[in-house]
Formats: C-alpha cells, structure tokens, sequence
C-alpha cells in the first residue's frame, strides 16, 4: 500500500513539475510578447493613451510623455482631459461629442480633428482615434486613444490648394486654348477659352477623343501619340503647327498648335496651346488686299492720264470727220468709233472713282432706309421676272455715321453683280443685323458662285467674270467700305451662289 502511494505522489510531483514547466515557457512566451508590445508600444511616433470608461489614465507610451514633459506616474491615475487639455470636463469638439463618450455609446472607433495653438501662436491640427478594446459580445473595458499630429500634411494639402488654384486662374485667364490629351488620345483638360474658341462646353469634350476638335483629315493624332510613346522623340514637339480645327457648329477655321508633353512615373500627358488665327488670317489678307489695290491704282491713274488726252483728240477729229463725210457706210464706221471712244471715256472716268480718295459726307444714317431706297431703284431697273427680292431687316438698328449716298453705290454694285450671275434669274437676298462695332449687311444670290482662287482676286481692279463687265464695281465698293474704316468680305462656292458681308462702324 504504501509502495503504491508513492509512485502515485512521485507521478503527481512530476506532473506538476510538468505543467509548472509548461506555465514558465508561456509566461516567457508572454514576457516576449509584451516585450514586443511594450517595443511597439512605445516605438510609435504617435500620441498613445489607454484609458478606462471614466476617462482615468492606464498607460501612455514614450511619444505622450515627450509632447507634454511629464513622467509616468505624473499621469497614470489622473483623467485623459486633465492632461491634455487641462480641463476638470470632458472636453468638446465643437457640437461634436467627446470621442471617448462616442466610442462607449457606439462601440466603435471614433475619429475627430483638434485644432489648437501652440504657446508659441502656431496653429497645430491633430487627428484623435479612440479604438475600444473589448472581448466579442462584451462590454469594452479599456480604449485606446492614438493621436497624431497632421498639421504637416494640412499645410501640404493647403499649399497643394493655393498652387492649383493659382495654375487654374492662369489656366483659365488665358486667352488661348489650353487642353491635354492622356496616353490613349482622350482630352482630360479643357481651359475657359478653349470653350470660347470650339464652342463646346468643358463636360461635353472631356474624356472624348481630340479628332473631335481637329478632324483626322487633318493628320492622324492617334498614330503619332502611339508612336511617340514608343519613340520618346518627335519632330513635332516644341514646334508651333499650321493645321485647321473644327468648331461645334462646323465651321472649320485655321489654328496654330504648339505641343509639349510631361511624364510622372511613367505616365505621359501631351498638352497644347491653341491659338486662333482666323482674324490674323483675315487681316493678313485684308493687308495684301490693300497692297495691291495701292499698287494697281498707281498705275492705273498713270495710264488713266496718258489716255484721257487722245481720247479727246480722236473725239473730236470724229466728229469733224463725220461732218465732211456724205456716204453712209463711211458714217457708220465714224458712229463706232465715236461709240467706242464713248465707252473709253466711260472707263477711264470709272478709274477715276477708283484711283481717287474718297471724301466721305457723313451724317447719321439708317442702313435699314438705305436699303430700302437701293432696292426701290433696282426693281424699276429689274423686272421681277428676271430676279425676286427677300428682306430681312433688323428693327433694333441704331443710326451710324456714314455716307449713305456712297454706301448706295456699293449695294447697287453688288447686287447688279448678283443679278447678272444669276442666268436663270433667282431671288437676293438682303439681311441687316447688328455688328459689335456697329451694324452687318448681308447680300447673298443664288448665281454660279466663285471658285476659291476667284475669290482672292474680286475686289481687285479689271478682274471680272463677267463678259461685259470692267472688273472695277467691286474695287470701287472696297475703296468705300475701307474709306468708312468697315470691312467687306464674300463668301462662295461654285454652283452655290455668293454672299458679301459688308461691316460698317457705328462711328
């Protein structure tokens, strides 16, 4: 009995050598693991506070005591808002509640921002994170508050703020079209004056492709953007670009392009400044123009004087001639060339309207009546077989100052030159409107239309389509629109008829 007993204490003993064995491997498992807690705990660089349900302080780790100048014991036992905001309450953000209050009503983690200064004056922005430490299904026994100083990023993310807002006026008070385009040739950036130039509004371009600005006829965008990507060099860049763009409404106008691109990680966007050049365009032409029609009236007054005499001398013999002869068939030819003489004298007093300077007789004036006066006299010229009249006149003109006898003469040229294009007869038609400096008369035919080269050369002197025609009616309408400092244009393809602008200043 007593041998058994024994062996039975023995295998106790042991046994419980055993578990004692088990327990100091799992308590040194445990001194590890809160060695590596404690480590981690206070090798955080943020603000770390366990505190129970009454707000008392449990522990704080290195980074807490650093930022407030205590030790430990100064702060183990007293309450959370004691220590960090000095206060005998809980402390309020606003109409926000103690996130601590939240974090035990909710039983979730808690966020809200702090800001506060320094005693220095400097502003601080702290974010506070209360987590409730709980066993599931249990009440939380403990929180964890974590607070970490932001004031850094926010005065990044303000900075960021202030830089873009900063390249967003710029962006925006340019006066050319600025967009980019991303990798797969979409527009991801659209400036106030690219809307004004295209006529598309900034959410109607985004994210589309760009031949929708400049169509592929005019190159093909997507094939160089592939290329460059693979390339990384390009002819292009760097280089102000002749093309033509295409607005909303259709209207293809001239553009100069200047394209440059930049990489962040690997990621390259193409941006281009757009310029519209259409009215240096128009005033380059407008310049040349005025050139020739300088240089052409030179000559012209010149040749125009040298004629003028022996027209009169050969007149004049004629007409001696004619009296002495007695057979008809001599008188007769006296007659054409007395007839032909006429019709020299007729175009050389014609080059005088268009070599002299105009001396304009202004007074204010209603284009609208002006109108109506030119067309009362082309009716009774015209039969309403041969043409029609459509008129269309603003009611809401003002008067300008202008020479309204002048101005007829250049509506009757146009719209005779209108008249005898139109072969089959057809209708013309008349619309005034306002301009921004003033007032717009437009004057359109149903004719044979001019071809493109025609219409580079119209207003220049003895340049005609006409069989019968001198080629000096619209040169003299161009000297008049000039000389009223307005402008004068046509519009035409051929089969389409034409249509003649004419601008004219309010002063």
């Amino acid at each position: 009995m007593e041998i058994q007993t024994q062996e039975q204490l023995t295998a106790e003993i042991n046994r419980l050598k055993d578990s004692l064995a088990q327990k100091d491997r799992e308590i040194e498992k445990m001194k590890v693991g809160g060695f590596f807690l404690e480590t981690l705990f206070d090798g955080i660089d943020e603000q770390i506070m366990v505190i129970d349900p009454k707000f008392v302080i449990q522990d704080v780790n290195r980074v807490f005591l650093e930022q407030y100048g205590m030790k430990k014991e100064d702060v183990l036992g007293k309450k959370c808002h004691e220590i960090t905001y000095q206060s005998d309450s809980p402390c309020a953000f606003g109409r926000r509640l103690c996130p601590l209050e939240k974090a035990k009503e909710t039983g979730q983690r808690v966020e809200v921002t702090h800001n506060y200064k320094t005693e220095e004056g400097e502003l601080k922005e702290l974010v506070r994170i209360v987590h409730p430490l709980a066993i599931k299904g249990r009440t939380p026994e403990y929180f964890v508050e974590i607070s970490r100083d932001v004031t850094e990023y926010r005065n990044l993310i303000l900075k960021l703020k202030a830089s873009e807002k900063k390249f967003r006026t710029i962006l925006d008070t340019a006066t050319d079209a600025i967009l980019s385009i991303d990798a797969n040739h979409k527009i991801v950036l659209f400036n106030n004056a690219a809307q004004q130039i295209f006529g598309y509004s900034r959410s109607e371009v985004l994210g589309k492709d760009l031949s929708m600005l400049v169509p592929l006829q005019y190159g093909d965008h997507s094939r160089f953007v592939k290329r460059f990507l693979e390339e990384k060099t390009s002819k292009v860049m760097g280089k102000t670009l002749s093309l033509t763009a295409l607005r909303k409404n259709g209207e293809e106008f001239p553009i100069e392009l200047g394209l440059s691109y930049h990489e962040i990680k690997g990621d390259i966007t193409f941006a281009a400044i757009i310029r519209d050049v259409s009215a240096q365009k128009q005033l380059e032409k407008s310049l040349l123009q005025s050139e020739r029609l300088a240089a052409v009236g030179q000559t012209v007054a010149h040749v125009a004087h040298e004629i003028k005499n022996p027209l009169m001398i050969i007149g004049g013999f004629s007409q001696q001639i004619k009296k002495s002869l007695m057979e008809e068939k001599s008188i007769q030819k006296i007659d054409m060339i007395l007839d032909e003489v006429s019709r020299l004298e007729n175009l050389v007093a014609n080059l005088g309207d268009f070599t002299k300077e105009y001396t304009l007789m202004k007074r204010p004036a209603d284009i609208n009546s002006v109108i109506g006066d030119v067309l009362k006299l082309m009716g009774e010229i015209y039969p309403s077989e041969k043409c029609g009249f459509t008129v269309s006149l603003s009611p809401d003109l003002k008067e300008i100052n202008c020479d309204p006898d002048k101005l007829k003469q250049v509506f009757i040229n146009i719209i005779a030159n209108g008249i005898e294009a139109m072969e089959d007869g057809g209708t013309i038609t008349i619309r005034t409107g306002e301009w921004s400096r003033g007032v717009e008369v437009r004057i359109s035919d149903q004719g044979i239309g001019i071809d493109e080269e025609g219409l580079d050369h119209i207003f220049e002197p003895f340049y005609t389509t006409r069989e019968r025609g001198s080629g000096l009616g619209l040169s003299i309408s161009y000297k008049i629109v000039a000389a009223h400092k307005g402008e004068i244009s046509a519009e035409s393809m051929l089969g389409q008829g034409t249509t003649f602008a004419i601008r004219l200043p309010a002063t």
